[in-house]
């Protein structure tokens, strides 16, 4: 038999549920507390990260390459470690000097030079790995270095020559506005699920709203860039949000395979660099492809010419 209390009202049994309704409005509290927290130290890193991103693109192509290189070298760090890989000091040394010689390659050389430094470092990374009897396939170590090294030459070479700073700008506004839209606009609208099995929390409406404001942004820095605006301009633009919201998926994937989180606790809001820097490498991959089917040694240039200036 139920109890009733002095006032005359049921109570609940030991061990029944709360209505539904109650259950309801108390995950809707706390979803709420959760998003207003993530998104308090969100902001917070984002206006320490993007000003700093932006000055060290503006100030200078070495400038740049040091951040980059070292975004790579954290970004190989966190990969490490996610495999479990991460205690095997020669085989992180190894591979922070394969990113070097990559990254210089990257920016003093063709690319194609820079893509065989890129297959000489997970040749020899997966020796390393291979000779210390390593649990985790040889190939994830070599899909770290890959991962690492591909974004690395990516960036470098977007940000060659006098069209490097406008058409990085381009990318990293396009990947920016891709992940903040994303995150708003799936959070407030909810829906279908894009992809349950890898990342529960993104939504199609999300990735919509994303590539609405990627490729909306894109535009704008193209017409900054004394680019006009044509439906070349747009595809371009949306390709680029569409990479950048891919790399984010590889990497939620990659997160799954392995069972974690997020990549690290460096960035507060973001977890690890490889958490906020995961859409940034696909989609300047993308632009420099796009680039260099152009104007092979100069991506940036070659983007742009494509988008008709």
């Amino acid at each position: 038999m139920v109890p009733i209390d002095r006032r005359g009202i049921r109570q609940t049994a030991a061990g029944d549920k709360p209505p539904s309704r109650i259950r309801r409005r108390v995950r809707a509290l706390r979803e709420h507390f959760v998003f207003k927290k993530e998104l308090r130290a969100r902001m917070i890193s984002a206006a320490i990260l993007i000003p700093t991103a932006l000055f060290a693109t503006w100030f200078g192509e070495w400038t740049f390459f040091a951040v980059v290189l070292l975004t790579g070298v954290l970004v190989l760090y966190e990969w490490l470690r996610m495999i479990g890989a991460g205690d095997i000091t020669p085989l992180r040394w190894v591979g922070w000097i394969g990113l070097g010689v990559v990254a210089i390659a990257a920016l003093t050389q063709p690319l194609p030079i820079a893509a065989i430094a890129v297959v000489a470092s997970m040749v020899v990374c997966g020796a390393v790995a291979w000779s210390y009897r390593f649990d985790i396939a040889v190939r994830w170590v070599a899909a770290g270095i890959l991962y690492a090294g591909v974004a690395v030459i990516a960036l470098v070479a977007l940000r060659k020559g006098v069209d490097g700073f406008g058409a990085v700008v381009f990318v990293f506004l396009i990947a920016w506005a891709s992940d903040t839209a994303a995150f708003f606009v799936g959070r407030k609208m909810g829906g279908p699920k894009l992809w349950r099995r890898v990342s529960p929390s993104k939504t199609w409406s999300g990735a919509a709203g994303g590539l609405v404001f990627g490729t909306l942004f894109g535009v704008l820095v193209a017409a900054w860039l004394k680019v006009p605006v044509t439906p070349t301009t747009v595809v371009v633009a949306a390709l680029v949000s569409i990479a950048a919201q891919a790399g984010d998926l590889l990497q939620s994937a990659a997160k799954r395979r392995f069972a974690v989180k997020d990549a690290g606790s460096l960035i507060p809001g973001h977890g690890g660099v490889m958490d906020r820097v995961d859409g940034l490498m696909v989609a300047g991959l993308v632009a420099v492809i796009l680039g260099s089917v152009v104007v092979a040694d100069h991506p940036a240039t070659g983007l742009l010419s494509l988008m008709g200036r």
